[in-house]
């Protein structure tokens, strides 16, 4: 039976949650984070739902440190506070699966945890069976410092298409300060995998765009949220359906935080990118995408061997 931690300063919250989840799931409550993560040095769980307006330390703080702790848990945020930054914090920090509103609908809450673990135990077995292929095996990486990933941007405004196509193609002097962030962000990135070279495709139309990916396969796809065609909400959701693998950013300077909820819950992105934008930011959040795409699909390949 999977472990659930569940984090909210408010006591009848965590009564009500933990009476629709008890019986389903294995469910362990607290109302102050600091002692959560105390208990999480010595106990594990499978998925943590964290309320962000909590004194002294935030849901996002929280799972912050949680995620060192266990970063294998699913992870998800429940609230009726939260504001822009911290809808933002939670994709760029945390990543989190799902953003749950309060008041919550119970069907679906338990629909989004079934989701959740479902998600996690796909990932979990491709990386246990790859894991060992490499041991069995002896299978190493192919490292090719000068592959070039496709990237796909979407804008309206052709003079952010050619900024963004220039930041992510022309080296310049914040690219050192690029790389020691993505450095940071994950240690155990090879130096060849810190330096990636990117292939830009640009289109100022959606529906062109969608046509462009039913040809191209992309590694990073990234729209504005905010086009005459269709929204970037409607165009990333229209992407996963045709390229799954392919991680999706929001990029706008319109979105509020129901955007972004939206954006997490139904377009699944790994990222946001809020304009006007730091080019050291821009490469530091598509070379993150581009590390956690090839990790996922390193890991399912290296699994399906294992499986034949």
């Amino acid at each position: 039976m999977n472990r659930i931690l569940i984090v909210d300063d408010e006591q009848n919250v965590l009564n009500a949650l933990r009476r629709e989840l008890l019986g389903e799931y294995l469910v362990e409550t607290f109302d102050k984070p600091d002692a959560a993560l105390e208990h999480c040095i010595h106990a594990q769980f499978d998925l943590v739902i964290a309320d962000y307006q909590m004194p002294g330390m935030n849901g996002i703080q929280f799972l912050k440190q949680f995620g060192k702790l266990q970063p294998d848990a699913a992870r998800l945020v429940l609230s009726g506070e939260a504001d822009f930054g911290a809808v933002v914090g939670a994709i760029n920090e945390t990543h989190i699966y799902r953003f749950i509103g309060k008041p919550w609908d119970s069907a679906e809450l338990v629909a989004t945890l079934a989701q959740a673990l479902a998600h996690r135990s796909i990932l979990l077995e491709n990386r246990r069976l790859a894991e060992l292929c490499r041991r069995e095996r002896h299978w190493q990486r192919a490292e090719d410092p000068d592959k070039l990933y496709q990237v796909l941007v979407v804008d309206d405004e052709p003079n952010v298409l050619s900024a963004v196509a220039r930041n992510l193609t022309v080296r310049e002097r914040f690219d050192d300060l690029h790389a020691a962030l993505l450095y940071a962000d994950d240690p155990e990135l090879s130096s060849a995998h810190r330096d990636f070279r990117f292939n830009v495709h640009t289109d100022t139309s959606p529906l062109q765009a969608l046509e462009r990916a039913r040809q191209v396969s992309y590694d990073v796809v990234i729209a504005d949220y905010l086009m005459p065609e269709m929204d970037g909400l409607r165009f990333l959701d229209a992407v996963r359906q045709i390229q799954p693998d392919a991680t999706r950013i929001l990029f706008s300077g319109h979105a509020d935080k129901n955007v972004l909820v939206k954006a997490i819950n139904d377009s699944e992105i790994y990222g946001y990118i809020a304009k006007p934008w730091r080019e050291y930011e821009l490469k530091n959040t598509i070379s993150q995408a581009v590390a956690y795409r090839n990790l996922l699909r390193e890991n399912r390949h290296l699994a399906e061997l294992m499986a034949h």
